[in-house]
């Protein structure tokens, strides 16, 4: 007589509520120097950009990039429209869009990505959002800097300190 095959278990991964402490968490996890911000936000500081992680709002998780290149005439503004206009037509994250900066006067490239999370997510579900949320925005960035050389200025900024 043969025995039976014990049944398969099946694991479920819970998911559970997007919180500040989570992020902190993935981030760490992921050895990523990172701050607190404002409100349930964490900022992440890199040479070419920052990056928020805002866990604001119950029902959503954003990643906001914020890119260090600065539009200070027509010229440069047309071109970043141009790269936005491409990125939003031509990627499917991050969503690109120009912001004005606390002067008034000139306008900074932010993007953004963002997951529902209205039913929480599991650990796995957040951590691929981390992973592709970044890779495509720091994809974006890179490209930018490729297509657009005369933003880079806080390598010279960095050198005159």
């Amino acid at each position: 007589a043969t025995r039976p095959e014990p049944e398969e278990v099946v694991m479920v991964a819970l998911s559970r509520p997007i919180d500040v402490q989570r992020i902190r968490t993935l981030l760490a996890g992921n050895h990523v120097h990172f701050d607190d911000w404002e409100n349930n936000q964490l900022v992440v500081p890199t040479p070419n950009a920052i990056y928020l992680w805002d866990a604001t709002y119950p029902n959503v998780l954003i990643m906001r990039g914020i890119w260090r290149g600065i539009a200070r005439n027509d010229a440069q503004f047309y071109a970043l429209e141009c790269e936005i206009e491409a990125c939003n037509s031509m990627r499917t994250a991050p969503k690109a869009y120009l912001a004005p900066l606390e002067d008034q006067t000139s306008f900074g490239l932010h993007t953004e990505c963002a997951i529902l999370t209205s039913a929480g997510l599991t650990d796995q579900q957040l951590s691929t959002f981390y992973e592709t949320s970044m890779a495509m925005t720091m994809s974006f960035f890179h490209d930018l800097e490729a297509t657009l050389p005369e933003f880079i200025t806080w390598e010279r900024e960095e050198e005159a300190q």
